[in-house]
C-alpha cells in the first residue's frame, strides 16, 4: 500500500500501487472535476505531484492528469489546483413554483382531477373460528368487493385481479383490523391490474401524504414536496447533479460509466436523497411519509439512475435498453422515502428526447383538448446542456435533440455560473463602454449565468466591440463585466468578472446548434419559422431571457408572417417563457392520473428524427455560426 497525502485539504491515504489516483482520491471525499469523463482529452484535471523521497524533490515537481495517473510505489503527495476542485451541494431553498406553471393559476393546480395514489375505506369482516381465511384474505376480499361497486371513485379498479400488500404492511395488519372493529382506510395504487396497499390507518383523521417531483438535469437536479391530500407544493429546492466531477455533459457520463456505473448511479442517488431531507426538514415532515415519487429525466440520467449500463445510447444505431421504465418501488432504486412509494418514471422517446421533454409537454397548448388549443403548431423549445426541439400540433410530432454543451447553463464559460443569486443575468453597456450589469437577487456578482452570457453578447455585438463572427474588433482579448474595485458597494463575490473571445465562441456553437436543430425539424415537415404559432421556452435560464436579445444572438426567429402584423407586446405573447418544465410536468403526472395519461400519450405520438442522419443539419448549423446568422432577416 502506498501513502498518499493530498493538499491543500491535508488529507492522508492509503491505496495499492497501480490503482487509480482519482480513485483515491474520492475514496477519501476529495472532490475533483473531470469534465471529459476520465478520457483525458480535455487536460483539466492536471495536478501536482511529488515525491516524498528527498532527492526526487530536489528536482521539482511532476504535472500529471489526475484522471489518467496511477498510484506509484512509493509515497508521494498530490497537490490539486483550485482550477480542478468543485464543491459538494450547492443548495437553493425553497422558491414559489406556481409562478412557473405556464397558463395555470395555482387553483387549477390544485384541482386538477383523479389522482394516482388513491385511498379507500373498507369494512373488513371479523375473523371466524374455522373458516379458513388469514387477516390478509379477508382484507383482499373486502378491497375487491368494493371495488366491483359502480363507484365513480373505483371506476378504474373494477378489473383487478389481486391486492398487494408489502412486508412492512402486512405486518401491521392483525392489530390494525381489530383495533377499530375492522374498519381501516388504506391509500393504494394500481398497475398491471393489481393494487399495490402502501398504508393503513385506523383513525378518523387521515393522516397528511406526500408525494416528490423531480427533475434530474444534466447539471442541475429540481425537486418539489407535495400534499398529496391537497396537491400543494410545500417545498421547493434544488442542487448541482453530483456526477458533475465526473463529466459535463452525457457523453462524457456514459464514458465514465464503462467503469464507473455504480459511483454514478449512488452519486446521483445522493444528490436526490440530500435533496429530499432538506426539503422535508424544511416542510417538518418525516421522509417515510412520502407515498410516490414522479421523476423526470434525459434517457442517460434515467440509465444512471437505475443502473443500467448506458453504452448503447451513444452508439449506432443508437438503441437504449428501455423507453418506458416500469413502475419501481423507491426501495429498489435507493431513494430514501417509503419503501414501498411507487416511482413514476416519465417515458423517453430517442435516445436523446427523454422523459424531461415529454413532462415539459404538460406545459404547453398542445396538451391541452383539441378544441382548446385550436390545433396550433408549436415550437418548444428546452435549452440546457443537451438542447431537445418538439415541433407539432393535434395532428403530428417531430423531436430532436441536439449537443448544445454547457454553455447555456455557464459550463465551459471562463466564469460561468449557473443560476443562482448572484449570477449576472443582465448586462448593459454604456456610451463609455463600460457595462452596468445585474444580478440574480441583487447579490454581489459571482460569476455569469446563462442569460448573462446571452445579454452581454447581444450588448458586445450591438456596439460594435464585437463582430458577427464573435471577435473583438480591438485586440483586447476579453471585455471586463465586473471589477470589484469599481464597486464601492462590494464586500463579497469575486474581483473581476470578464467574458472572452473562447467564451463567445463556446456560445455561438451551443446557439447556433439549437436554431439549426429547429431549422431542420422544420424542414422535415416541410414548413418555416413563419408556419409556428407559439414558440414555448423551456430551461433553467427560461424566466430571466430577454426576447430581443434572444434574437440579437440569433437563439430565436422572429416569427415573420405574424409578428409583422403585430404590436410588440402581442409578439412577446407568441414566446413563452417557462423555467423548468420538466420539473412542473412531473408534478403535474404527480398530481393528476389524466395529466400523466396524457403525457404518455403525447410520448406515443413523437416522431424521432436523428440530426446525425440529416444532411440539411450541417449546413443550417453553418449557417447560424454568426451573429445572429448568416441570413440575418430571420430575426429582422
Amino acid at each position: 500500500m502506498t501513502k498518499i497525502t493530498f493538499l491543500p485539504d491535508n488529507i492522508t491515504t492509503e491505496s495499492p500501487a497501480g490503482s487509480s489516483l482519482l480513485d483515491a482520491a474520492r475514496s477519501c471525499g476529495i472532490f475533483a472535476e473531470t469534465p471529459c469523463g476520465c478520457k483525458g482529452t480535455c487536460k483539466k484535471c492536471l495536478v501536482n505531484v511529488t515525491s516524498d523521497n528527498r532527492q526526487e524533490k530536489e528536482s521539482g515537481n511532476q504535472q500529471v492528469l489526475f484522471c489518467q495517473a496511477l498510484v506509484p510505489d512509493e509515497p508521494v503527495t498530490v497537490t490539486i489546483l483550485q482550477s480542478v476542485k468543485t464543491a459538494e451541494g450547492k443548495f437553493e431553498n425553497f422558491e414559489d413554483p406556481y409562478k412557473y406553471l405556464n397558463g395555470s393559476d395555482e387553483s387549477a393546480a390544485l384541482n386538477c382531477g383523479e389522482k394516482f395514489i388513491e385511498k379507500i375505506t373498507l369494512q373488513i369482516s371479523s375473523p371466524a373460528l374455522l373458516d379458513g381465511l388469514s387477516d390478509a384474505d379477508r382484507f383482499s376480499r373486502a378491497f375487491l368487493k368494493a371495488a366491483c361497486k359502480s363507484n365513480d371513485s373505483l371506476q378504474s379498479i373494477i378489473d383487478l385481479q389481486s391486492v398487494d400488500l408489502p412486508l412492512n404492511v402486512l405486518s401491521t395488519l392483525p392489530e390494525k383490523l381489530r383495533d377499530k372493529d375492522g374498519e381501516v382506510t388504506a391509500h393504494y395504487y394500481i398497475n398491471n391490474k393489481i393494487a399495490y396497499c402502501l398504508l393503513l390507518t385506523v383513525n378518523d383523521v387521515q393522516p397528511p401524504v406526500y408525494g416528490l417531483a423531480v427533475d434530474i438535469g444534466t447539471t442541475t437536479v429540481a425537486l418539489w414536496l407535495v400534499d398529496l391530500n391537497t396537491n400543494k407544493v410545500l417545498s421547493s429546492h434544488n442542487a448541482y447533479n453530483s456526477q458533475i466531477e465526473c463529466g459535463l455533459d452525457v457523453i462524457s457520463r456514459i464514458n465514465y460509466a464503462k467503469k464507473h456505473l455504480v459511483d454514478l448511479k449512488s452519486r446521483i442517488l445522493k444528490t436526490i436523497n440530500e435533496l429530499t431531507a432538506q426539503a422535508c426538514e424544511y416542510a417538518g415532515i418525516e421522509s417515510t411519509k412520502i407515498l410516490c415519487v414522479s421523476l423526470a429525466g434525459n434517457t442517460t440520467m434515467i440509465h444512471l439512475l437505475l443502473g443500467i449500463v448506458p453504452e448503447y445510447i451513444r452508439l449506432s444505431p443508437y438503441t437504449p435498453a428501455v423507453f418506458n421504465p416500469q413502475v419501481y418501488t423507491a426501495q429498489q432504486i435507493g431513494i430514501e422515502t417509503c419503501e414501498n412509494a411507487p416511482v413514476l418514471i416519465a417515458p423517453a422517446v430517442g435516445s436523446y428526447v427523454g422523459g424531461d421533454i415529454t413532462a415539459g409537454l404538460l406545459c404547453t397548448s398542445i396538451a391541452q383538448a383539441p378544441r382548446q388549443s385550436e390545433n396550433k403548431l408549436i415550437l418548444f423549445i428546452d435549452i440546457g446542456t443537451n438542447g431537445e426541439i418538439v415541433l407539432g400540433n393535434n395532428d403530428f410530432m417531430f423531436a430532436c435533440a441536439c449537443s448544445a454543451g454547457p454553455a447555456f447553463e455557464g459550463g465551459g464559460i471562463k466564469h460561468g455560473v449557473r443560476a443562482q443569486k448572484g449570477a449576472i443575468e443582465r448586462v448593459v453597456i454604456n456610451e463609455d463602454g463600460k457595462a452596468k450589469t445585474q444580478t440574480i437577487g441583487g447579490a454581489a456578482p459571482i460569476g455569469i449565468c446563462g442569460s448573462g452570457i446571452i445579454s452581454a453578447v447581444a450588448e458586445l455585438f450591438k456596439k460594435g466591440i464585437i463582430d458577427s463572427a464573435g471577435k473583438f474588433t480591438e485586440s483586447t482579448g476579453e471585455y471586463v463585466l465586473y471589477n470589484a474595485e469599481a464597486d464601492a458597494q462590494s464586500s463579497q463575490g469575486v474581483s473581476c468578472i470578464t467574458i472572452c473571445e473562447n467564451d463567445i465562441s463556446n456560445f455561438i456553437r451551443a446557439k447556433g446548434a439549437i436554431f439549426s436543430a429547429c431549422q431542420t425539424l422544420l424542414a422535415c415537415a416541410g414548413m418555416t419559422f413563419e408556419d409556428v404559432d407559439k414558440v414555448y421556452v423551456a430551461g433553467g435560464f427560461g424566466r430571466f431571457l430577454d426576447l430581443d436579445d434572444a434574437r440579437t444572438v440569433g437563439l430565436l426567429p422572429r416569427l415573420s408572417k405574424k409578428d409583422l402584423r403585430l404590436p410588440q407586446k402581442d409578439v412577446n405573447d407568441n414566446y413563452s417563457f417557462i423555467g423548468n418544465s420538466s420539473v412542473i410536468g412531473a408534478y403535474l403526472s404527480l398530481a393528476c392520473e389524466e395529466q400523466r395519461n396524457k403525457m404518455h400519450e403525447l410520448a406515443g405520438k413523437i416522431t424521432y428524427v436523428d440530426l446525425s442522419s440529416e444532411s440539411s443539419y450541417m449546413d443550417f448549423y453553418t449557417g447560424a455560426l454568426f451573429l445572429p446568422h448568416t441570413d440575418s432577416r430571420l430575426f429582422e
